[in-house]
């Protein structure tokens, strides 16, 4: 009966005003239904159907938890019962963000010196909150809600002309702005040299005629895809600060590190094809930032160490691995005024102290410039070195020393100097030299 109770409560915290239509014989149900929606107004969908049940009236909340189910009818008010407790075991529904609850990291009880005070309660609330401790030792692992999905339906493949497609392919048109159209096969053959509309039609249904196949509109391309969780924000004018998602780990004093992080990413390939460069694209994480306006960034990494802590972390990014990447550990293709910059935001002022490019590899080279620069292919406030390697400098402190003889062993370009000569190989081991005078 409970779990019953708990799939009717369900439906009627988020299907307000809606129909619910359950089949009502041989059960209890509509009786429950009504405790749970309060007055309902019945109503039969087709002759000897089922009824059809109509909630009148916002739900109330619910709250499950050790000691049973506890419905709160109080419509107008928050429920409280969890809001000074730290994360009591428990699974709440209320709708319009009704449940008030008391997470420890973030959790306001009473003033700031530890004191619980009533009148600082309900600082916190959600409309579905799930709460609770592990239970377990080392025999299970344990997560206090699990997603798990299995996607075999969806895929789509690039349009080709004269092309045979049967019955159910799908295909898309995607343009350089990610907008386009999904198609669904209604009639196989092949197609022809024009390919179907790249947007979403004015009217459904809709359908075009492609050589001798029949194509039925049937999505935009940015949503034609399968998910295990969606999130979505939108923020409008008078909101404060907003968190689309927020994450917040902290380990208690007397915790012993072992492996411990706030999200773990996990992506396996063994399709046996490599992603990339025309084989689709397949990435760990992906974060794409648009709109009329810019943003502050796209990636913020902060540290914040408490008084006497003098560091947050050893490392701000780490990408570790001998293998972990083939082309470069770090790629940068966008057309900004730095490619890599290094206290170069202008917002604050820093310093490092050992240096700011610490290359310590044992690679077949440390710094390698094949760009076409237009200025520059190094430069500081002292020296320059032009693209075809000319070097101009403020000043030039070279090594002091006195080749033992013209045939001394160098390479093109090596000067030396001693009290007497400058020194120059003009060619393999071969030396010249130029006397020195006052003046």
């Amino acid at each position: 009966m409970r779990v019953l109770a708990l799939a009717l409560l369900s439906l009627c915290a988020f299907s307000s005003a809606t129909a619910i239509a359950q089949d009502l014989k041989n059960s209890k149900s509509d009786e429950l239904l009504r405790s749970v929606c309060g007055n309902t107004e019945e109503k039969t969908t087709s002759p000897g159907g089922p009824p059809t049940f109509i909630c009148n009236k916002t739900p109330p909340s619910f709250l499950l938890t050790e000691s049973g189910l506890i419905v709160d009818h109080q419509l107008n008010k928050p429920d409280i019962s969890l809001a000074a407790s730290y994360n009591s075991p428990a699974i709440a529904f209320g709708l319009g963000n009704r449940i008030s609850f008391c997470p420890e990291l973030s959790c306001i009880r009473g003033p700031s010196d530890g004191t619980i005070a009533s009148s600082y309660l309900d600082h916190q609330r959600a409309s579905v909150l799930i709460s609770g401790s592990s239970q377990l030792d080392g025999i299970a692992q344990e997560q206090l809600l699990a997603v798990i999905g299995t996607v075999a339906t969806g895929r789509s493949s690039s349009w080709k002309p004269r092309h045979s497609y049967a019955v159910g392919d799908n295909v898309n048109r995607i343009n350089a702005d990610n907008s386009g159209a999904v198609y669904r096969a209604t009639t196989a053959g092949t197609t022809g040299t024009v390919a179907p509309p790249a947007k979403r039609p004015q009217s459904l249904p809709f359908t075009v005629r492609d050589g001798s196949v029949t194509w039925e509109w049937i999505n935009d391309p940015a949503i034609a895809v399968k998910a295990n969780l969606y999130n979505e924000q939108t923020v409008k004018p008078g909101a404060a600060s907003t968190w689309a998602q927020a994450n917040n780990v902290e380990l208690k004093p007397g915790v012993i590190p072992s492996f411990h992080v706030n999200t773990e990413l996990d992506f396996g390939n063994n399709s046996g094809v490599d992603c990339g460069f025309s084989n689709g694209n397949c990435f760990n994480l992906f974060m794409r930032s648009g709109g009329k306006n810019m943003l502050t960034g796209h990636l913020q990494v902060d540290g914040d160490p408490e008084a006497g802590t003098p560091y947050a972390a050893y490392f701000g990014i780490r990408i570790a691995g001998a293998k972990a990447t083939k082309i470069a550990d770090i790629i940068t293709e966008s057309s900004g005024a730095v490619g890599i910059g290094v206290c170069s935001s202008g917002v604050t002022t820093c310093s490092h102290s050992t240096a700011s490019i610490n290359d310590k590899s044992t690679s077949p080279v440390g710094l390698k410039l094949e760009g076409s620069y237009s200025g520059s292919a190094i430069q500081s406030r002292g020296f320059s070195v032009d693209p075809i390697g000319f070097t101009r400098v403020a000043g030039l402190n070279m090594g002091t020393g006195t080749p033992s003889s013209a045939r001394s062993p160098c390479n093109a370009g090596d000067l030396r100097f001693d009290s007497n000569f400058i020194y120059a190989c003009v060619a393999k081991d071969t030396w010249k030299r130029a006397a020195l005078s006052n003046w």
